[in-house]
């Protein structure tokens, strides 16, 4: 992994905001990540209302070790067409990934991905 200023490996959760459930999915699965002893970064817990969610995501995709992306068919969707959070976080995970093409600290997660696309173009 990427060095860290902590010894807690830090991953942070990409997902669009689907439905309550598949929220309470990513929300389980942040649970058990922490309950292994990894600080995992989720707007859920971490964005206070009226924070700045733009920073909130550079920050979070900056200081991260790895970045899960929760690839359902509205996330590859939303990557695609560029548009909210997804749209934004693509752009900044495109300019990484341009820096270190060999870079493996994007890890795609597929869920629930009914479309012939299971993962967005630019991964």
């Amino acid at each position: 992994m990427p060095e860290s200023d902590s010894v807690t490996p830090k991953v942070f959760l990409s997902y669009s905001h689907d439905s309550s459930g598949h929220k309470q999915w990513v929300a389980k699965l942040a649970a058990q990540l922490r309950d292994k002893g990894i600080d995992a970064v989720l707007d859920q817990w971490d964005l206070s209302p009226g924070e700045d969610i733009g920073l909130f995501i550079e920050k979070g995709l900056r200081s991260a070790d790895r970045v899960l992306m929760i690839c359902t068919s509205e996330y590859v969707r939303k990557a695609n067409a560029g548009q909210g959070g997804v749209g934004y976080e693509r752009m900044i995970v495109t300019a990484e990934l341009f820096r270190d093409l060999g870079t493996k600290k994007f890890i795609a997660v597929v869920r629930d991905s009914h479309s012939p696309e299971k993962v967005p173009t630019f991964m």
